[in-house]
């Protein structure tokens, strides 16, 4: 079997060039993650949602933009606050395989069921469980848009159960198409984005690949060729790693479905243009009278003696024949195949481009968007900021808001002019992958109900963020790394 029937299992090239996996496959594998900053914000605003919010987050976005890694990614920063029912829709397509499912991923077993009870009973006394040992329970759906109305429908109604004016279960959902959602769940959806790679990240998304792959040496693709991967799949990382996926085979780039190319389509697309050939023929033969009557010259006309000749035009083309270069057999075969690959038609979904990205947050009133950072712009003076010895002095059990984080020290500075915070503002690094991570805390409380009451009080639009309660100890920690 070729490679370009084998999607991407084992591609010669790992060999080649000594990786110790496909850089480029399918597959969601977490040690190829690429941590840029645009996931990073969103995976922090999951996390805010789902610890200090009733909020369900909705991630709609196009096939191929990283909604699985990015729930990936979310299920392994989680600590024991939270127990996430991880649901991929394309494996479970009924409500008794989800019930069983999310049964077995908040702990219960076989013997904790109560036989008297249905499926439904025993979820629904599960989530009250662990909502009385300050355990949120997460439901997590992947591929959402597979699902029937009917499964819809009925998780719709278990997002709305409550115990003591307390919703028992929240969401996140990854979807490509919008769902027949309730009402009452409409109203607690939070929409999140998720943008495609920018041209300049590409040949950072690459490189970072690679490098996890294995990979040592000089960076592989051209400018060219990063063009060519950007025009072509317009950000899409997915279609980015199936364009170099074909450049590292040696194949010229295309689009095509190499999953589910075979040799059988490439036979039946030659016998279709065998078979017009024929019949093009066949009505050739039938017509044949026709045919030589529409080009039989009239021997009637009158020839006229004198012959003008034509002054060729000057934008007629020159065409120059060359020999033709002679080919292996194997080398002839090769190419017809590729040529053949380059004419078979795009796939109907493929991806259009998106012009206008929808803001990481929809439904947050007279919030304006943070303008862009300019270089070589003269910036607004940097706000005084307590920095982490400040931080280290707090009593460990005091509570404070984390209201943002960032890979850059300046957003941080620009949040707090936006804002206008003053007083108990602190900026805190500490390393995260490798890399410098910048977090905003505000005040300083003797206990949750305080901060929360404090909260209540924020100035709009700021009491519309997403915020995250915290120990201090908690923070204490993340400064030192223990």
């Amino acid at each position: 079997m070729s490679e370009l029937s084998t999607s991407f299992a084992e591609p010669a090239y790992v060999s080649r060039l000594a990786l110790r996996c496909a850089p480029f496959s399918n597959s969601v594998d977490n040690t190829l993650y690429y941590s840029s900053g645009q996931l990073e914000h969103r995976l922090n605003l999951l996390l805010h949602l789902v610890r200090a919010s009733d909020k369900i987050g909705l991630i709609m976005a196009e096939h191929g933009l990283g909604k699985t890694t990015l729930l990936t990614q979310l299920k392994s920063r989680t600590g024991d606050e939270l127990r996430l029912c991880m649901i991929d829709a394309k494996q479970h397509q009924t409500i008794d395989t989800i019930l069983i499912k999310c049964l077995q991923d908040l702990g219960v077993e076989q013997n904790d069921l109560d036989p008297s009870l249905s499926q439904t009973d025993n979820f629904r006394n599960r989530l009250k469980q662990l909502r009385k040992l300050n355990i949120r329970p997460i439901l997590v759906l992947d591929d959402a848009q597979t699902f029937s109305t009917s499964i819809i429908a009925e998780i719709s109604h278990w997002l709305s159960w409550q115990d003591n004016n307390q919703f028992l279960l929240q969401a996140i959902i990854a979807t490509t198409h919008p769902l027949p959602l309730s009402e009452f769940v409409l109203a607690r959806i939070q929409h999140i984005d998720l943008p495609a790679l920018t041209r300049d990240e590409l040949a950072s998304y690459l490189t970072d690949r690679m490098t996890k792959a294995g990979y040592i040496g000089d960076f592989i693709f051209t400018d060219k060729e990063l063009n060519k991967f950007y025009k072509r799949a317009r950000g899409n990382p997915a279609l980015v790693n199936q364009l170099a996926h074909q450049k590292l085979l040696g194949i010229k780039s295309g689009l095509t479905d190499i999953k589910a190319f075979n040799v059988s389509s490439l036979l039946n697309f030659r016998r279709l243009g065998v078979a017009i050939i024929v019949v093009l023929l066949a009505l050739l033969l039938v017509y044949q009278d026709e045919v030589n009557t529409f080009f039989k010259i009239d021997t009637t006309s009158q020839v006229d003696n004198d012959i003008t000749l034509v002054q060729p035009e000057d934008d007629v083309a020159t065409i120059t024949v060359e020999h033709d270069k002679v080919m292996s057999h194997q080398d002839a075969v090769r190419q017809e195949l590729v040529e053949l690959i380059e004419q078979l038609p795009q796939p109907e979904d493929d991806i259009t481009p998106v012009e206008n990205h929808k803001p990481i947050i929809e439904n947050i009133p007279n919030a304006e968007p943070t303008p862009p950072l300019e270089l070589g712009v003269a910036k607004m003076s940097l706000p005084e900021l307590y920095r982490e010895p400040w931080v280290l002095q707090q009593q460990g059990t005091d509570y404070t808001f984390q209201l943002m984080g960032s890979w850059q020290q300046q957003e941080v500075y620009d949040f707090v002019n936006k804002y206008a915070l003053t007083g108990d503002v602190a900026m805190l690094e500490s390393m995260r992958n490798g890399r410098p991570w910048y977090a905003l805390i505000y005040g300083v409380f003797d206990n949750k109900d305080q901060a929360l009451a404090a909260s209540k009080q924020w100035p709009a639009p700021l009491n519309t963020l997403p915020s995250w309660l915290r120990r201090f100890d908690s923070v204490q920690k993340q400064i030192t790394g223990s």
